[in-house]
Formats: C-alpha cells, structure tokens, sequence
C-alpha cells in the first residue's frame, strides 16, 4: 500500500497549508471486530474520511481520499 498520510502532509506541507489533523470521528462493533471512521482535515477543512478494521488503516485511507479529491498539481513552465 502506498503511503497516503506521508504525500499528503508532503502536499499541504508544499502549498504552506499546514499539517493535516486526523481524527476518530467513530467507531462501530464491539472491540474484537470495531472499525474505525477517521476524518483527515487541514486548516480546519475536512478533506476526507476512511474507514478501516485499524486506525492506521483508516487514517491511509481518509488521506487517500482527501489526495484524490485536490486538485491535481501540474508542473508548467510560465
């Protein structure tokens, strides 16, 4: 899996936005089997959301979610 949380922070970091706050914003099922829903935002934006069986995997995946739905940067020469 490729490291969402680290290109996104490398991003905000880039365009001087700040760094990106994740939060559980849920967590459903009992403790052997709980998801987690985590939210990702910067500078008090929420970006995106994940939902994974870890919170790390949530976490990749709201950061996923939130670089999928910037933007996309080009490079140009002007």
């Amino acid at each position: 899996m490729l490291n969402y949380k680290g290109e996104l922070l490398e991003r905000m970091q880039g365009e001087g936005r700040g760094t990106p706050r994740y939060e559980v914003i849920d967590e459903i099922g009992p403790d052997h089997i709980k998801t987690f829903v985590i939210s990702v935002s910067v500078d008090g934006s929420r970006l995106g959301t994940g939902q994974g069986m870890s919170k790390k995997e949530a976490e990749q995946r709201a950061a996923k979610m939130a670089l999928e739905s910037l933007p996309k940067v080009e490079n140009s020469d002007i």
